[in-house]
């Protein structure tokens, strides 16, 4: 136990009886603790809108069955799932998945406290409906039953309008047309007298941003590439429709988008198809009229030697040319935007190109390092070193593709040159063939190379017909939405778990700094521990169970009670710490303690053992030894000290007998300097003629100082302390005085103990049991 200057004593060591005592007074505050604890959470559990939470599981993925059939690379992008959440975090996605629900009217039922948003379980519907005016939006429109018809009304525009309708008949407004439909008459009118009911025109807009922060999309597990999407709301079945449309929405748009770019490719195709179908039916016309006008009807023989050779060089120049006019174009493309995703589109140019396998791969690896920079920069910032380190690759890597296409230019245009000189010579043979000859050769040979093209578009379309009509999305739905009709906040057991654990928590802080800080002396051994070694203990006293309006004499009245029994022992324990001690002081820290009851009591238990005693009020600020004795306080220690009469004009005498008393006459102005004076030890001297005990009621020492020089003048200072009532710190002035050479044989008594009937074998009722007081009482106490 520990106490510093500003009186404050902190408990550190365990004791049981003080914690006895705190948790007799203060276990009621648990349970109160307790029960408004759980009173509140029953509040908060009663009135919060209870959370819905719906899980859906996802795995993105693609696959190409075409693709898979002609044994080429897949010609869709790769995807990213980062890129994917993101689209799935979207507004532009939400409201699409939005749109598909019916949620363009909200229905609610408001109540006393909570305002319910009903969905798919209302008891009436608004059908056949058009929002004539957009002001009205957002805005509550309310609903009552009257006499079978439908009362609606609107406030809009500081203005309310009314309007009755019958259910299933066409209401027309200058806001709004609309039927209402009511299932159940019973069940509407029942609704009614239990909640308000409205209804809101939605805005699709306003919905989209109203519901979508409650929207989470998170990846489970990147290398499996699946997502869980879920969605929390008030309603259930709203949160489970809601979560389930976003997925049907992601699914339609990443099948449209992917699909996108391949019917760009088979458009094009198509319109070149038809332009060379036409210049080929062209062509064959050609023929067949200059034959049949010039009458050749079979002029190879000629020729066929040169016309063969020309015509195996024309078709070396197409293909050169065909080659060089797609390096020129992929050249133009990475010239105009580099670090483009749409690269991959140049993949299909090369197919069948002779420097195909040394462009293809170049491209592909390409493309690839354009998907690493863009995934990484929803995770990264541009001055990451990981980005700066792929857009050095990519540099490099367009850098060789520059160069292979340059080399693959130059040796393109020298084969040009050859096989263009290879035809001149040719065409210089053909000069000397007669001048039909060649013109026939030369319509065969635009029909030759309109066919080749022809059929190489043609293959071209066919393949990215297949690759386009095998692709599907494989996304697919690991667990579908859940519905569930527990929800996740607030969770009743938690609160009220909570709610129990803090009661207690709370309870016993509340024990616990009570026991810390108990600062009242209740039972002697407790006041033993504080007191100084050369203090003396004369005992204790019992509670009186009855209110006393002023101190008593008690002993002669109930000589057998425990007050008796008490004071008697402490009679026996005077002659062991001051034998024959004529002149005694009763003092104590502040009034109230019970220094009088002692004085009177103690003179009283003196006298009824044939001693003399006269008991002197010296407590001349709040004087009671009068009050005690039932006598006036017209004449006493105050006109004695001023020497205005004499001793045996002031002495009273009591009911009982040996027992003689002076009370503490006018209060003086200056009762400190009376006491000090000589006028005092001359009256002591005097009195110890004709007593042979003299007891002083003492002022209170903790409230003035006059009254330590007067225990230094008697043979027996007694300190009293009252159980229940003294404060610790109280035995710092005890110590105080204690250490004082002048002050000798110190001593003290405890009074007002708190006795059960097991603490004392026999008495007549002056005792309280404290274990049986009403709670009430014990309250009052407080």
């Amino acid at each position: 136990m520990e106490n510093n200057s500003n009186n404050i004593f902190v408990n550190t060591s365990f004791d049981i009886d003080i914690l006895k005592i705190v948790f007799r007074r203060n276990w009621y505050w648990i349970l109160l603790i307790a029960f408004l604890l759980l009173a509140a959470a029953f509040v908060y559990l009663r009135y919060t809108k209870p959370v819905y939470e719906s899980k859906m599981l996802i795995q993105i993925s693609n696959e190409d069955q075409g693709a898979d059939v002609l044994d080429f690379k897949n010609l869709n992008d790769e995807i990213s799932i980062s890129r994917e959440i993101e689209l799935l975090r979207s507004e532009y996605l939400f409201e699409k998945a939005l749109s598909k629900l019916d949620l363009k009217i909200s229905y609610y039922a408001q109540g006393d406290v909570l305002t319910e948003k009903r969905y798919k379980q209302n008891n009436f519907y608004v059908e056949n409906y058009v929002v004539k005016d957009s002001s009205i939006l957002n805005k509550p429109i309310f609903i009552s039953n009257s006499n079978g018809n439908i009362d609606i009304s609107l406030s809009h525009v500081n203005q309310r309008y009314n309007w009755k309708v019958e259910p299933g008949k066409l209401l027309e407004t200058p806001f709004f047309q609309l039927e209402i439909n009511v299932p159940s008459i019973h069940s509407f009118s029942a609704d009614l007298e239990s909640n308000t009911l409205y209804f809101e025109f939605n805005e699709l807009e306003g919905l989209t941003q109203r519901y979508l922060t409650d929207l989470e999309v998170k990846s489970v597990d990147v290398q499996a590439k699946t997502i869980e999407i879920s969605y929390q709301n008030h309603n259930a079945r709203l949160a489970q429709d809601i979560t389930e449309a976003i997925g049907r929405a992601f699914f339609r748009y990443d099948e449209d988008f992917k699909k996108e770019s391949a019917e760009n490719v088979l458009n094009f195709i198509s319109l070149q198809l038809d332009s060379l179908k036409r210049e080929l039916n062209n062509s064959k016309d050609s023929i067949m009229n200059f034959q049949r006008r010039e009458n050749l009807p079979d002029p190879e023989n000629l020729s066929s030697s040169i016309s063969n050779k020309l015509e195996k060089y024309r078709f070396d120049l197409y293909d050169l040319e065909e080659e060089l006019r797609t390096l020129n174009l992929i050249s133009r493309r990475l010239e105009q935007n580099p670090e483009s995703l749409d690269i991959y589109k140049l993949i299909p140019e090369l197919i069948g190109k002779s420097y195909e396998g040394s462009l293809n791969l170049q491209v592909k690896e390409l493309h690839e390092l354009l998907e690493t920079k863009e995934d990484l920069s929803y995770k990264v910032t541009p001055e990451n070193e990981m980005i700066k380190k792929i857009d050095s690759r990519i540099e490099n890597r367009i850098v060789n593709i520059n160069k292979i296409i340059d080399a693959l230019k130059d040796r393109l245009n020298d084969k040009i040159s050859v096989v263009k000189k290879e035809i001149r010579s040719n065409d210089d043979l053909y000069f000397e063939l007669p001048k039909k000859e060649m013109e026939l050769s030369r319509l065969k040979n635009i029909q030759n190379l309109n066919e080749k093209y022809y059929t190489l578009l043609t293959e071209k379309q066919v393949l990215y017909s297949i690759s386009n009509a095998g692709y599907a999305s494989s996304n697919k739905i690991l667990n579908k939405a859940s519905i569930s009709n527990t929800p996740i906040s607030p969770k009743r057991s938690l609160i009220y778990g909570a709610a129990l654990f803090l009661s207690f928590a709370f309870g016993f802080a509340l024990l616990f700094l009570r026991y810390l800080t108990f600062n009242e002396i209740n039972q002697l051994p407790e006041l033993q521990k504080l007191l100084p070694d050369n203090v003396s203990v004369l005992g204790s006293l019992p509670n009186v169970g009855h209110k006393m309006e002023h101190s008593k004499m008690l002993v002669n009245d109930s000589p057998k009670s425990m007050v008796s029994e008490a004071f008697r022992t402490i009679r026996t324990n005077l002659s062991f710490v001051k034998n024959n001690a004529r002149t005694i002081a009763v003092t104590s820290s502040i009034s109230g303690e019970g220094k009088t009851f002692v004085t009177l009591n103690l003179a009283g238990i003196l006298a009824m053992s044939g001693k003399k005693v006269i008991v002197l009020d010296l407590d001349m600020r709040k004087p009671k030894i009068h009050e005690g004795f039932d006598a006036l306080n017209d004449i006493g220690m105050s006109n004695l000290l001023v020497e205005q009469t004499k001793i045996s004009e002031t002495i009273k005498s009591s009911s009982l007998k040996n027992l003689d008393f002076i009370t503490a006459g006018p209060i003086p102005p200056n009762p400190s300097e009376l006491i000090l004076g000589s006028a005092f030890k001359k009256i002591l001297e005097e009195l110890k003629d004709n007593y042979d005990v003299i007891l002083i009621d003492n002022p209170p020492i903790g409230i003035v100082s006059d009254g330590v020089n007067v225990l230094a003048m008697v043979d027996l200072p007694i300190y009293v302390f009252k159980a229940n009532y003294s404060k610790r710190f109280f035995v710092n002035k005890l110590k105080e005085v204690a250490s004082l050479k002048e002050i000798k044989k110190l001593s003290i008594i405890l009074n007002g103990v708190k006795l059960s009937k097991t603490n004392y074998g026999y008495g007549y009722g002056y005792y309280e049991d404290e274990s049986k007081k009403s709670f009430f009482n014990q309250l009052k106490r407080k």
